[in-house]
């Protein structure tokens, strides 16, 4: 029997069922925007002018795992999108 672990909040995040079906763009582009500016303010310990000294390893570990687990709200999303959606046919108006 396989057991499943719940210790990361990605691993219990799912798409609530009473959501509106189609590709939710507005939750996909605040993950994104989330995942980003963590990023900008990791980036800011490697340019050499850290005004008030470096972050300790484990702060910078956890802002890249953070990240991590935002691609995969955002992977958990997009595949909402895909099983929600149908392309159109062939002749279809736009």
């Amino acid at each position: 029997m396989k057991r499943e672990y719940f210790d990361t909040p990605e691993q219990l995040f799912v798409v609530r069922s009473d959501a509106q079906h189609g590709v939710p763009v507005d939750a996909i582009n605040a993950a994104c925007l989330r995942a980003e500016a963590v990023l900008l303010l990791l980036s800011g310990q490697f340019s050499g002018q850290a005004e008030y000294g470096r972050f300790a390893d484990h702060v910078i570990f956890n802002a890249l795992w953070d990240v991590q687990g935002t691609l995969e709200q955002v992977r958990t999303l997009v595949s909402f999108a895909a099983g929600t959606t149908t392309p159109k046919a062939e002749g279809e108006d736009q």
